[in-house]
């Protein structure tokens, strides 16, 4: 291959993020936003290799050259029995192994199928609030975010009520893997997890394939059963995969919207005086509060790229909350403005790889705020939140708040 004259981008000297350090996830914008306008990539400190600007973003997401890349080893881990779960999923596929996996999930997550969950994500949302609203005060993290996504997800898949809170607690600790993981306690308990869920999940199968549903888990077993050659492995991968992409993600999210409303309390009262913006505001959440902090791929070939020759096998992480404050693609993108147009932050992703539960994410998030919005006049924090440290995908560990009820 002929290489123009870009700077090998192994050799590079780069701006590097002090991601090791506790202090850097309390204020990533600060280091991100000087890093980005320093260089289009960035290492970090234990040498992963991100990129920066949103327009570069973009490109490593669509372009076929960069492929699913190991996500969990840029996190520390690249052994035992989670990293191997990691690599069977679909998150980790590459073309015609990700593309046939795709397919099959997606017939449950068309804008179709998604709006006619509307409604009743509407009501789960309702039910879980009504205490906050009866009493004004509301931990979202623990009261709501790590509720709503679980609760509709295992709608979803059909999973028994009484089942749920196992559910959703193994969940949560396989989302320890994406930070913490390197601690041998912490990784102990998310093995621990990942053995429960595989094993219930095991037995959901089962028990659907005798007595099938009207539920998503039903409808992959005919999938299977009508020659699609889909394993009880790859069966218990998938689901497994949206039980855990539907709930950590939508997680902070949620938690994080409860915050801007009452860091932009002007903001606030803009949607609540014309609710046609509450599309506008989630759009503006996820782009100025990013949750996941990468998305990883890797070059299967050598490429000329962003003025750089990147090697062969790199790995390299789509920065997405500093693609998300981006002044070459947004204006004054440290300001929260719900009034943008046409905001399509890159929060889920782009190219092959976008979020399949991206309409889920939003359908959940819009109808938590317009509900908020329609019994509430204003949100206070009690107190100055903290970032989870080292977590990628970024959450507040609490976030206790006071309602003004109308």
């Amino acid at each position: 291959m002929t290489h123009t004259n870009s700077q090998p981008l192994a050799s590079a000297e780069l701006p590097v993020l002090a991601m090791s350090d506790e202090a850097f996830w309390q204020d990533i914008y600060t280091p991100l936003n000087e890093a980005r306008e320093a260089a289009p990539f960035a290492r970090t400190t234990d040498g992963a290799l991100y990129a920066l600007r949103l327009d570069d973003v973009e490109h490593v997401l669509k372009d076929p050259r960069f492929v699913a890349a190991d996500l969990l080893a840029m996190m520390g881990m690249g052994s035992g029995p989670v990293w191997e779960w990691w690599q069977r999923l679909m998150f980790s596929q590459s073309g015609e192994a990700h593309t046939r996996l795709r397919s099959l999930v997606s017939r449950a997550f068309t804008v179709r199928k998604i709006e006619s969950m509307r409604p009743r994500i509407a009501a789960i949302a309702a039910e879980l609030l009504e205490p906050a609203f009866e009493t004004g005060e509301l931990d979202p993290m623990r009261g709501l975010a790590h509720q709503l996504p679980a609760e509709v997800m295992s709608e979803l898949l059909g999973i028994p009520k009484a089942d749920r809170e196992a559910f959703k607690g193994w969940t949560t600790d396989l989302g320890l893997a994406f930070g913490a993981a390197f601690d041998p306690e912490v990784r102990v308990r998310v093995e621990q997890a990942l053995v429960d869920l595989e094993a219930y999940v095991h037995a959901l199968v089962e028990a659907r394939r005798s007595s099938p549903g009207d539920d998503l888990l039903s409808e992959l077993l005919v999938a299977e059963e009508a020659g699609d050659r889909l394993s009880v492995q790859e069966l218990v991968d998938l689901i497994e995969n949206l039980m855990f992409a539907g709930h950590d993600t939508t997680r902070g999210a949620l938690g994080v919207s409860f915050a801007l409303l009452a860091d932009f309390p002007e903001q606030m009262q803009l949607v609540t005086k014309d609710l046609s913006l509450i599309p506008p505001l989630v759009e503006e959440i996820l782009r100025y509060e990013a949750i996941t902090m990468s998305t990883a791929r890797m070059t299967a070939v050598d490429i000329d790229f962003a003025g750089y020759r990147i090697d062969a096998g790199t790995t390299v992480g789509a920065c997405l909350p500093s693609a998300s404050r981006d002044p070459r693609r947004f204006d004054a993108p440290d300001s929260f403005n719900v009034r943008r147009v046409d905001v399509r932050p890159p929060t889920f992703g782009y190219g092959a790889h976008f979020c399949l539960g991206a309409a889920l994410a939003r359908v959940e998030m819009q109808e938590t705020m317009r509900l908020l919005l329609t019994r509430c006049s204003a949100v206070h924090l009690e107190a100055k939140p903290q970032w989870v440290p080292f977590a990628h995908i970024r959450r507040f560990g609490q976030l206790p708040v006071t309602l003004e009820l109308r």
